[in-house]
C-alpha cells in the first residue's frame, strides 16, 4: 500500500518546488494559490517571467492569463465534456479580484488541475476554439 501523505491532488509523487521564486519549475507538482501567496509575501503582485515545463498546476484557482503569457503542449484540465466550465469573464474591465496574475511565463507541457481561466477576451476565445460543445 501507498502512503496517501506522498501524493499531491494530481495523483503523483509530490514534488513540490522548494524555491518559489525560481524563475524555472520543471516536473514539479505546484499549488498555484501557494506559489501566488509566497510571491505575494516578496511584494510581487504578478507572478510573471515564470517558466513551467511538464508541471501538474494545482488549484483551486482562478489564473487571470496576461499579456505575454504562453501554453503549449497544455492540457487545462476537466472540463466536464464542455469547455466553457474552465472559463469566467470579467463583467467589469480586466480587473479581476481574487484571481491569480500571470504575466510573460510560459507553461509548456503542462497539466492544470482544477484551475479556471479569465482575462482578455482573444485569449478567452482561444481557449474556447480548443473544443466545440456536444
Amino acid at each position: 500500500m501507498t502512503d496517501q501523505k506522498s501524493f499531491q491532488p494530481g495523483g503523483r509523487p509530490g514534488r513540490i518546488p522548494t524555491d518559489a521564486s525560481a524563475k524555472t519549475f520543471e516536473n514539479l507538482d505546484i499549488s498555484l494559490f501557494d506559489l501566488y501567496r509566497a510571491n505575494f509575501r516578496a511584494n510581487e503582485q504578478v507572478l510573471s517571467g515564470r517558466t513551467f515545463r511538464n508541471c501538474q498546476i494545482e488549484g483551486p484557482g482562478v489564473m487571470l492569463v496576461l499579456p505575454g503569457t504562453t501554453f503549449d503542449t497544455t492540457d487545462f484540465g476537466q472540463t466536464g465534456g464542455d469547455i466553457r466550465n474552465l472559463v469566467l469573464r470579467p463583467a467589469g474591465p480586466l480587473k479581476v479580484i481574487g484571481t491569480i496574475p500571470v504575466q510573460d511565463c510560459a507553461f509548456i507541457g503542462c497539466v492544470f488541475h482544477g484551475v479556471g481561466f479569465t482575462g482578455p477576451e482573444a485569449f478567452l476565445q482561444q481557449i474556447l476554439s480548443l473544443d466545440t460543445p456536444k
